[in-house]
């Protein structure tokens, strides 16, 4: 017993913790940014908390997650052609129906459902905003900037690894707010 509990101990101790390299690498690419990160609670509301926090500090915007949630119902809705290619199809393969969308966007809408690039792609767009993605391996997501050039963008960060139950979404805030 004590042999197979030593073992495990080790295989653990070798394991590539890729919560810390995630970690390192956002940190890296936000210093040089000059940001750093505000922490958003994990509550499956992280992506519109950490949109919120952006819109109180840089648009001098108060909302919340609720309201952030419907007005990305709102735009999804009435802009179903643009999302539902997106969208995870049927088991057939087929795109979703036009129920299943309905049901998307009303659990978007009203339940803590975790939120991606498609509900990010609709705040923005219904709050006429940009939004900046910041992530480990990949460059700056710019969300909506031709459409809305010379405008200040949302800035938040996407993190896989933060925590064991999935991704999570932070804001990040200027480190010399007079800019």
């Amino acid at each position: 017993m004590a042999e197979s509990q030593l073992e495990a101990e080790n295989e653990a101790n070798n394991q590539v913790n890729m919560k810390e390299i995630e970690d390192k690498k956002i940190t890296e690419k936000i210093i040089t940014m000059g940001l750093s990160i505000k922490e958003i609670a994990p509550d499956g509301h992280c992506l519109y908390n950490a949109i919120s926090d952006q819109l109180q500090i840089g648009h001098n915007i108060a909302t919340d997650y609720k309201e952030l949630r419907r007005k990305a119902a709102a735009y999804m809705r009435e802009h179903s052609d643009e999302f539902i290619p997106f969208l995870p199809t049927t088991q057939d393969g087929e795109l979703c129906s036009a129920e299943q969308f309905s049901k998307y966007c009303d659990d978007l809408e009203n339940t803590a459902v975790w939120g991606g690039q498609l509900e990010i792609l609709a705040i923005s767009k219904s709050l006429k905003l940009p939004v900046h993605v910041v992530q480990m391996n990949s460059p700056l997501l710019k969300i909506s900037d031709d459409t809305f050039p010379n405008t200040k963008p949302i800035i938040i960060s996407f993190h896989q690894y933060m925590y064991g139950l999935g991704s999570h979404y932070n804001s990040l805030r200027n480190n010399n707010p007079e800019d």
